[in-house]
């Protein structure tokens, strides 16, 4: 690393605190998807730091638990010695090589020792990612405006220690101290959503949402009718279409994205057959087969394969929380 300049040395002398703890209440776009917490403990010149946070996904991944944790070593100033990642499922733990940055998980942590009226900046790394660049942050009363890696966070931090709230506005999510914090019984509400691709976009007009092309028809292909049998919401109705169609012999999967339903966008769930080598998508509440554009499959997952509805279930809270939190997504009227 290149020399720091005094103003960075002041901060980094600032340090970590020996005994630091917080537990957060972990809110969606206004919905409690689950909690957070984060906790440091210093003797010496080092530092063990931990942070764990389990999420709800909302339905459609039949409210997938999403667990982590990151265990880091650091200097008493917070630079990394060594970061380890688990996840679920007994997930091989991940090991990154922080090279004398700060882990990002503590960022927050030391920013709070900015002064009023005060920029201060360091380097630091993220943990999943290993993408290094810079924390920076100004201090207004108990208010920092946080730059993190080109990411614009909220804190409100009226002391050094660990912030009593966190929010980014780019993603909707908001992390809210409070010690009884726990998981909801329930997944929040995903289908009936409405999403505005852009202002005033109609079923022609988008193109990607979330990082994923826009898909206006499927391909055709020889798959099961759509009984006139079926209930429940969509994730229901494609459920008890795959079940049909592996009795008679197909491999399927299910899908979860945003569709046209005629009016708008919506959030929904269909299915995919896997026909003629090829993935068909068929969408039983909307009497379609094969599947009909415009529609965006923003996750897939197999019934049975826990890993991967898990991730299917991240994927669909990191779009949903940020189409949310733009504004464009609301309760659907119909």
């Amino acid at each position: 690393m290149s020399a720091m300049s005094p103003l960075l040395l002041t901060l980094w002398l600032a340090g970590l605190p020996d005994h630091a703890a917080q537990r957060y209440r972990v809110e969606l776009a206004g919905e409690r998807i689950g909690w957070a917490s984060l906790s440091v403990s210093c003797a010496a010149e080092s530092c063990q730091a931990e942070w764990r946070s389990v999420l709800r996904a909302p339905e459609g991944t039949d409210g997938a638990l999403i667990e982590k944790q990151i265990r880091m070593t650091t200097d008493r100033d917070g630079r990394g010695r060594t970061v380890v990642l688990s996840g679920p499922d007994g997930a091989r733990p991940r090991a990154i090589q922080p090279d004398g940055r700060v882990p990002a998980s503590l960022a927050e942590l030391l920013l709070s020792e900015v002064r009023d009226g005060e920029r201060r900046c360091f380097e630091i790394v993220d943990e999943e990612s290993g993408r290094a660049g810079r924390a920076c942050a100004v201090r207004t009363g108990a208010l920092l405006s946080e730059d993190l890696l080109g990411v614009k966070v909220e804190v409100r931090s009226p002391a050094p220690g660990p912030p009593i709230q966190v929010f980014v506005p780019e993603q909707g999510i908001r992390y809210q101290a409070d010690p009884t914090a726990d998981v909801p019984a329930r997944p929040p509400r995903l289908f009936g959503i409405t999403v505005a691709i852009a202002p005033g976009s109609g079923p022609r007009a988008a193109a990607r949402l979330c990082g994923v092309e826009v898909e206006r028809t499927g391909p055709d292909g020889l798959v099961p009718a759509i009984p006139g049998t079926l209930h429940g919401n969509c994730r229901e109705q494609a459920a008890a279409y795959l079940a049909q169609a592996r009795r008679q012999g197909f491999e399927g999967r299910n899908a979860v994205g945003v569709a046209w339903d005629g009016a708008s966008f919506v959030w929904h769930a269909w299915a995919e057959l896997l026909a003629d080598g090829r993935w068909i998508a068929v969408d039983p509440a909307f009497r379609q087969s094969p599947a009909e554009g415009p529609r965006f499959t923003v996750a897939r997952f197999a019934d049975g394969d826990g890993p991967a509805r898990r991730a299917a279930g991240e994927r669909v809270l990191r779009c949903w929380g940020r189409a949310r939190s733009s504004g464009v997504g609301q309760p659907a009227t119909r």
